[in-house]
């Protein structure tokens, strides 16, 4: 298994994300750039212009027309995913974070976004936005938590607001007006990611302390602890987990890997930035797959569970397609 290595970035990457067709790629990066890609044979076919600001997230639209950022220069871009034009520049009060829209294919006319404070006259805060005309409309602010959010998500049909935390927390709101719903220690330590299944019934999380876990969200019980040696920054549950038959694929990625800070005094075959496969059920890792020089910090399954793509500190996203051993040899069943 080759990947296709993509050279996009000057600086760490900090998402990848397929569109829902996996035809098309967006990345983006602390160098201030978010690019578009083609995933038949790795070509850019452009970028958006951000601005200065680090974009530490994005989403598109399941009908791939609308792209959303979060820019660490306190705004929230809306572009025309064809075009590249700037739709709607959204001011907020402080780095946006993490932003996300609604999974409802027929009105995704809403999204959610975490910023953080920036100086004593800001609070960092969850917003859900609406964005159905000329201008967003700002339906909710939630800003009663204590610890500053890291990713914050739609749950099942659009129900709640999933939002976890640097303190280990996560919690639960109402999608419709933000109010509290539930509270869970999570993790001991920082949650550094959040994934779903296709249904959004099953969430996985990673934290820094190198643990991850498997939640139900109807009820957010705890289902299987994995433990690594290393502190995970990303994570992805297959695609094909819900699928019935012999497709289905109960499978799982996590990455992470030695602080970037520390790599310069380790063989890079010590710092353990290998994509890490799992079974979800047995908790067994399946395969390991070398290729970063650096912490892997983002993650991301092709949507019909062929590959995956994966970006680092290194500035690099390697573009994975699964051999044919993958889908025939019981190791992976």
């Amino acid at each position: 298994m080759y990947p296709l290595l993509l050279q996009g970035h000057d600086r760490p990457l900090t998402w990848v994300q397929f569109n829902r067709d996996g035809d098309i790629m967006f990345t983006c990066g602390k160098d201030a750039n978010l690019s578009l890609w083609r995933t038949e044979d790795g070509r850019r076919i452009g970028t958006y212009d951000v601005g200065k600001g680090v974009v530490w997230s994005c989403d598109c639209t399941l009908d791939s027309k609308r792209l959303i950022a979060a820019s660490a220069d306190q705004k929230v871009l809306i572009f025309d995913v064809c075009s590249g034009t700037l739709l709607h520049e959204i001011p907020e009060q402080g780095p946006c974070k993490f932003v996300e829209w609604c999974r409802m294919p027929t009105q995704q006319t809403r999204f959610v976004v975490a910023h953080e404070n920036f100086g004593a006259q800001s609070v960092k805060s969850i917003k859900v936005w609406k964005v159905d005309g000329e201008t967003p409309k700002r339906l909710w602010v939630q800003d009663d938590f204590a610890a500053r959010c890291t990713q914050v998500h739609w749950g099942a049909f659009d129900e709640t607001i999933v939002s976890t935390h640097e303190n280990g927390d996560i919690m639960v709101w109402d999608a419709s007006n933000g109010e509290y719903i539930n509270e869970l220690r999570g993790h001991k330590a920082f949650i550094t990611c959040m994934s779903f299944s296709a249904d959004r019934m099953l969430a996985l999380t990673t934290c820094s302390d190198g643990t991850a876990k498997l939640w139900s969200t109807k009820d957010w019980e705890c289902l299987k602890t994995y433990t690594t040696d290393r502190p995970l920054n990303s994570c992805a549950l297959s695609p094909l987990l819900t699928h019935a038959g012999p497709e289905r694929k109960m499978h799982l990625l996590m990455g992470g890997g030695q602080a970037a800070e520390d790599v310069t005094t380790t063989a890079s075959g010590e710092g353990k930035f290998e994509a890490l496969l799992y079974h979800v059920v047995r908790g067994e890792e399946i395969a390991s797959c070398k290729g970063h020089f650096g912490p892997l910090h983002t993650l991301a399954w092709r949507p019909d569970g062929s590959g995956y793509a994966s970006g680092g500190e290194d500035g690099y996203v390697r573009l994975y397609s699964f051999d044919e051993e993958y889908f025939t040899d019981e190791k992976f069943q």
